[in-house]
């Protein structure tokens, strides 16, 4: 009687941990499934222990592989798409505007952030156009990756202010002297605010630190500035406050 008892107790007890096992799993893969994926794309070793270096601290970003160039990104991909892939750029050529237009086209729920270390006004354009939602430069910092990262995986645009100033003079060159103002909801004093900073190529963070508001008040003053004129991307929102006189020239 004993001895079942013993068994008995064994057996539970080996179910019980099996099941407190199995727990563990179920909620590490499921914290696991909050974070912000991410796949660094680059055949520099060190540069990709530099990104997770900096990054390591970062609770809510996971790194999940450091492939060396698109065919290995693509297939990683395939296997187990990413939130966002961050691709370094050292010497752009078209080629590889073609395979980030690629790149967007068949994976389209993957955000793409450039690190564009050398290229010419007509490149980063191009990239852009192509479906990059982030750009950043040999001169940006590790907040702004960081920003970067959230900000593209929360559905919007993220440019380094070099970039921005790119867009506006691209924008200012094709753009009707004689354009008439456009039509637009009233927005607030504290939403003109917000997008007369983000025409002066202001990031979230610098805006809310000017503000004195959070990052997220401000990107829900950007979201509501965007409805009630109707615009997509932040490139929009820039080129809007131009037409419209909110950014001096």
């Amino acid at each position: 009687m004993q001895i079942l008892q013993s068994d008995g107790f064994f057996q539970r007890s080996v179910a019980n941990q099996f099941f407190i096992a199995k727990f563990v799993c179920f909620r590490g893969s499921e914290r696991l499934m909050d974070k912000i994926t991410l796949v660094i794309v680059d055949d520099h070793q060190i540069v990709c222990q530099g990104i997770k270096a900096m990054l390591a601290t970062v609770s809510d970003i996971h790194i999940k592989d450091c492939v060396k160039d698109f065919r290995e990104l693509f297939t990683t991909l395939k296997l187990e798409p990413s939130n966002i892939a961050i691709i370094n750029l050292y010497n752009p050529a078209q080629e590889e505007v073609e395979t980030i237009k690629q790149l967007s086209r068949q994976f389209p729920k993957v955000r793409l952030l450039v690190f564009a270390m050398e290229a010419d006004d007509q490149f980063i354009l191009q990239t852009i156009r192509s479906g990059a939602k982030g750009i950043l430069t040999k001169e940006s910092s590790r907040n702004d990756l960081v920003e970067a990262i959230y900000t593209i995986r929360n559905g919007y645009d993220f440019y380094d202010k070099s970039i921005t100033n790119i867009i506006l003079h691209s924008y200012l060159k094709r753009s009707p002297e004689n354009e008439k103002e456009e039509e637009k909801e009233k927005l607030s004093t504290r939403e003109e605010e917000v997008l007369t900073l983000y025409g002066e190529g202001y990031t979230n963070k610098e805006i809310a630190d000017k503000l004195f508001i959070s990052i997220r008040t401000v990107e829900s003053h950007k979201n509501n500035i965007m409805k009630k004129i109707n615009l997509r991307t932040t490139v929009d929102m820039v080129k809007f406050a131009i037409r419209n006189n909110y950014v001096d020239l």
